[in-house]
């Protein structure tokens, strides 16, 4: 065993493949980004592909390699299942899978595990089903977790490395060039997906809603895209706002958030200028709600919001009383709606997020975050 600066016993073969805490500041150290092979495309070649089945096998996927995923329609999700079942019928095995994050829709999972197709697992969160059942000790390899900012480093510099990319695109042409605005299934900002499409050696862009030469506006660009999928749905857009990231009604969160919001309103960070962020769960999500009457009595104005943006936050900014919005990931339709149309509301990925080997992340100039936590 090997002992953190903590004091707590980490198993060697995992401190000796992980590292093990050693402060906050200590692996924060120059790097060399980590390079991605390339397959250039000819003036005569198309990227559209029939089917999943057709791109999985243009990309060569096989056994033992690492395939991603990202998260931004949360519980409307169907882009994963899609492809592992596809995978699975193939007979590919002993995968790691690199998702953003996992959510209760993707029960299925657990089928996959079971039955080896996937053998390894890195994320930034597990819910509901697959949670319980990881806990459980249905995977002989150990859930590497990690921040959505730490999941951006890794990538970044190849402590994971992705082989193919799986990207539900809520609006591609045929060329690749998607956003998260358009389309049937509008998610807004494509943040996370951004790190993904931009690192992954291959990355095939899967969406129900193919448009013109050119998609604008472009948050992936065509020259991060290998293969394109038109299939009927991706996902459902009303999923987004579900679970964690759901409008709460209940008392007990609303109560929460009141008291959250007054301490941020009694806190010397509470001034013209403040910037704040918040999180998945219920309460934090309600924060924002509390937050506007203080700040219209106090005649205060926030210079951003940080997020996971909803609804509340948007609201904020069409009133005055926040500046500007900077949007990694969208928790309901009208900040989806918002990301398109206004112009203070500007999309940056995981690395300009929260990455702490990035030339500078948003979160080094946020003064609040309000973010969830199951227990304390």
């Amino acid at each position: 065993m090997v002992k953190n600066t903590l004091n707590r016993e980490i198993p060697e073969p995992y401190a000796d493949q992980y590292g093990v805490y050693g402060g906050e500041f200590a692996n924060i150290k120059p790097y060399d980004e980590h390079a991605r092979h390339i397959n250039p495309v000819k003036p005569d070649h198309s990227k559209l592909v029939a089917s999943i089945h057709d791109a999985i096998v243009a990309t060569g996927l096989k056994d033992g390699m690492t395939i991603s995923f990202h998260h931004h329609f949360r519980e409307g999700d169907y882009v994963m299942n899609m492809v592992l079942a596809e995978i699975a019928k193939m007979g590919i095995k002993n995968l790691s899978i690199a998702p953003s994050s996992i959510a209760n829709v993707h029960e299925p999972l657990i089928e996959h595990i079971k039955n080896g197709v996937v053998t390894n697992i890195t994320s930034s969160g597990l819910r509901d089903k697959v949670g319980a059942a990881i806990s459980s000790g249905i995977m002989k390899n150990p859930v590497v977790i990690r921040s959505h900012g730490g999941r951006a480093r890794a990538i970044a510099r190849g402590d994971i490395h992705i082989d193919v990319a799986f990207l539900g695109a809520p609006s591609s042409d045929e060329y690749g060039n998607i956003n998260g605005t358009k389309g049937k299934a509008t998610c807004g900002s494509l943040g996370y997906a951004m790190i993904d499409a931009k690192y992954a050696d291959q990355v095939v862009a899967i969406t129900d809603s193919l448009m013109p030469y050119p998609n604008t506006p472009i948050s992936i660009p065509q020259t991060d895209v290998d293969y394109v999928v038109q299939v009927d749905a991706i996902g459902d857009p009303t999923g987004i706002a579900k679970g964690a990231t759901r409008f709460t009604k209940n008392p007990k969160e609303l109560k929460i958030a009141e008291y959250a919001a007054e301490v941020i309103t009694k806190s010397a960070y509470f001034k013209n200028g403040f910037s704040f962020q918040t999180g998945t769960g219920g309460s934090s999500l309600a924060v924002a709600r509390f937050l506007r009457q203080a700040m219209l009595d106090q005649d205060i104005k926030a210079s951003f919001a940080l997020g996971g943006i909803n609804n509340s936050m948007v609201e904020l900014l069409k009133e005055g009383l926040v500046e500007k919005i900077i949007d990694v990931q969208d928790f309901d339709h009208p900040s989806a709606v918002s990301l398109g149309e206004n112009a203070d509301h500007y999309e940056i990925d995981a690395n300009m997020y929260a990455s702490p080997l990035s030339k500078g992340a948003v979160i080094n100039q946020l003064d609040i975050a309000i973010l969830s936590a199951l227990e304390i």
